[in-house]
């Protein structure tokens, strides 16, 4: 069993008809504008290779999808055109690069905008071949509990990879939104996050990369984009943002171990809707109870085999009861996410003293 971090899958052989050498392949990747951030313009890409040099792909946008196949040129190039009801027709160029075959590079265009176009080959086969990001993670997108305008609190996911390189991503944004994700991570760490959201109105995307440093392990920029929505409980108005992720690997503790290293601790609740912030002085124990040493209620509560917790915190001044959700951040030694309060949403964030 080999780990590859980076290594050429594809070689090129001379005498071949092609300028490259056509193989089996699938490759998973994404599309956006380098410049402006439009739901409408952002999608998925998956393109399958065969060793004869033909190709089928499905191109998704919110949530149409658009299927097409053909023969790729001996350059490893494609180019076609896909008509859509009511819609700018679309121009698809792709090519298998020739410095790495394992990736694939182009763009999608409606002729009046163009958005960049990269697409990953699936290289593991979880057998021979076992992907080095294989584990649990755990996901983090702060927002701004300063704002009215847009989420408070933290949006946040929690990520498994099998040896296969397979990615299950499940991720409860700090609106209330839910989504999951399955595709594949590339040989060089590069994850291709895209969700359609509202109904195909909006988008969460972006190139995310797992790649471990001192106090992370998974980084990128996220594009979140909300239409507005008359009858949504949370920020009707819409918004788009861009922002930078983090997350760390995850390992569940052993019995008797705690989540987190710390034991005296402080959980706070900020946001808009608080008269002030809440603060109550806690203790984790060792068998991962998170004991309230303040006078206002707080039941709390982690799930071990995922990184994540829930519960409801009591406001000392108006006596009402919010819930809060998220993830423990274990590089970082945190844990945060988000709670409701009426209209908008707000931080939580746990650390020791």
């Amino acid at each position: 069993m080999t780990f590859v971090r980076g290594a050429v899958c594809a070689v090129l052989v001379s005498g071949s008809a092609y300028g490259f050498v056509p193989s089996n392949g699938t490759y998973n990747g994404l599309f956006f504008q380098t410049v402006g951030d439009w739901q409408q313009s952002s999608g998925t890409m998956t393109i399958k290779t065969t060793s004869k040099g033909s190709y089928s792909a499905k191109l998704k946008i919110g949530t149409a999808s658009y299927s097409f196949s053909g023969q790729l040129a001996t350059d490893g190039s494609a180019s076609v055109q896909i008509l859509r009801y009511y819609q700018y027709p679309l121009t698809v160029r792709f090519r298998v690069t020739e410095a790495d075959p394992d990736v694939i590079v182009g763009t999608v265009t409606d002729g009046f905008w163009t958005a960049q176009m990269s697409a990953d080959r699936a290289v593991f086969d979880g057998k021979t071949t076992l992907s080095p990001d294989a584990g649990l993670y755990t996901l983090v997108l702060h927002g701004n509990y300063n704002s009215t305008r847009v989420p408070g609190g933290a949006s946040t996911g929690t990520i498994k990879i099998d040896n296969a390189g397979r990615i299950k991503f499940t991720a409860t944004l700090a609106d209330g939104t839910k989504f999951n994700q399955s595709t594949t991570v590339s040989k060089n760490g590069r994850w291709p996050l895209y969700a359609p959201l509202y109904s195909g109105w909006g988008t969460f995307y972006g190139w995310l990369l797992f790649d471990s440093t001192f106090d992370s392990d998974i980084s990128g920029d996220v594009t979140w984009v909300k239409p507005a929505i008359w009858d949504a409980q949370y920020y009707p108005y819409g918004f788009y943002v861009v922002n930078p992720v983090y997350g760390s690997s995850y390992v569940k503790p052993p019995k008797g171990i705690s989540v987190l290293n710390f034991t005296n601790a402080t959980i706070q609740f900020n946001g808009q809707n608080l008269y002030q912030g809440i603060t109550n002085n806690v203790v984790l124990t060792s068998d991962n109870k998170l004991q309230n040493l303040s006078a206002n209620g707080l039941h709390f509560g982690f799930s071990l085999s995922t990184g994540t917790f829930k519960g409801r915190v009591m406001d000392p001044i108006t006596f009402d009861w919010y819930s809060f959700k998220g993830v423990v951040v274990q590089k970082s030694n945190i844990a945060t996410g988000y709670f409701s309060a009426w209209n908008l949403t707000g931080e939580v964030w746990l650390q020791g003293d």
